[in-house]
């Protein structure tokens, strides 16, 4: 079955809060896994393997990979593929989401613990992945406008309720549906005291979503004694990790002000909620911005 609607990202943007918040949904089949990173990664796979991540039982299709936003190839091929699909993107304040970034890379292993200034130097992804009016002109080149719904992550958090509903009515299924994950934190940049345990619990997790359990997981994971136990094997990674210093704050954000101002425009609105952007003008040359966030 094809699905109706894909998130394209951005990565740490609460793209794993609207998967969960679409499978909660009885009108919404949600893929397994979150990301199929089809468009971007594994084109090569072909239709037919992309299908099979999907229940041809009437229900509407989703899937989130954020690899989708920033890889180039992604919107031509989903185009071309089903020119009718809707598309959900979901952004950031792009400094906070860049350091956002280096805390997964941390959590992953990817690298040490290391500071947000060495973590940019080694991954200039973590700067290109925020280049949002860049990334997201591509989508609107190949897709109607009424087709792509841009939410932003700091005004999701202010009413995650509407933020929900608004994500079904795009969607095309009941809006008045409601689940507990609406408030449920995910992705969480953190790291386990005992990584066994969360081994454990996560594989149980996931065959309970496969089941359609997602409503019954919540509530284990709410009770007396299961909520104590899943914090106290978390260490945030922000307790161990140095914040941004206040000089790499300020070079990212003249780095982002050109594409904060471009994407304000793109998406009709007169500002967008991230204070601190001194606007350089939309022409900047992202190249030599991207070098000199590499040289931070």
């Amino acid at each position: 079955m094809k699905p109706g609607a894909i998130g394209i990202g951005a990565q740490k943007c609460m793209t794993s809060w609207v998967h969960a918040l679409a499978a909660a949904h009885p009108g919404i089949a949600a893929s397994t896994p979150k990301e199929v990173d089809f468009f971007s990664y594994h084109f090569d796979r072909g239709y037919a393997w992309y299908e099979r991540h999907f229940p041809d039982d009437g229900r509407l299709g989703f899937e989130a990979s954020p690899s989708y936003l920033h890889d180039p190839r992604a919107p031509l091929r989903a185009a071309a593929y089903a020119p009718d699909l809707r598309i959900l993107v979901l952004l950031r304040d792009p400094v906070e989401r860049a350091y956002s970034n280096h805390l997964h890379e941390i959590a992953k292993g990817h690298f040490p613990n290391t500071t947000f200034a060495e973590g940019i130097a080694n991954n200039p992804a973590y700067v290109e992945q925020g280049l949002y009016a860049t990334h997201l002109r591509r989508w609107f080149d190949h897709f109607p406008r009424e087709n792509i719904l841009c939410l932003l992550v700091e005004e999701i958090r202010t009413d995650t309720a509407r933020a929900a509903a608004m994500v079904y009515q795009f969607l095309g299924v009941d809006p008045d549906h409601r689940s507990g994950v609406i408030d449920e934190r995910r992705n969480e940049s953190d790291r386990a005291r005992l990584p066994a345990l969360r081994t454990v619990l996560r594989a149980g997790g996931d065959t309970a979503r496969r089941l359609g359990l997602e409503e019954s997981l919540l509530r284990i994971k709410r009770a007396p004694g299961i909520a104590q136990m899943l914090k106290a094997n978390s260490i945030p990674l922000r307790d161990e990790v140095p914040p941004p210093a206040p000089d790499d704050i300020a070079r990212l954000r003249a780095i982002f002000a050109p594409e904060v101002e471009a994407l304000a425009k793109l998406l009709g609105r007169g500002a967008l909620p991230w204070p601190g952007y001194e606007t350089r003008g939309a022409g900047a040359d992202r190249t030599a911005a991207l070098c000199a966030a590499a040289r931070i």
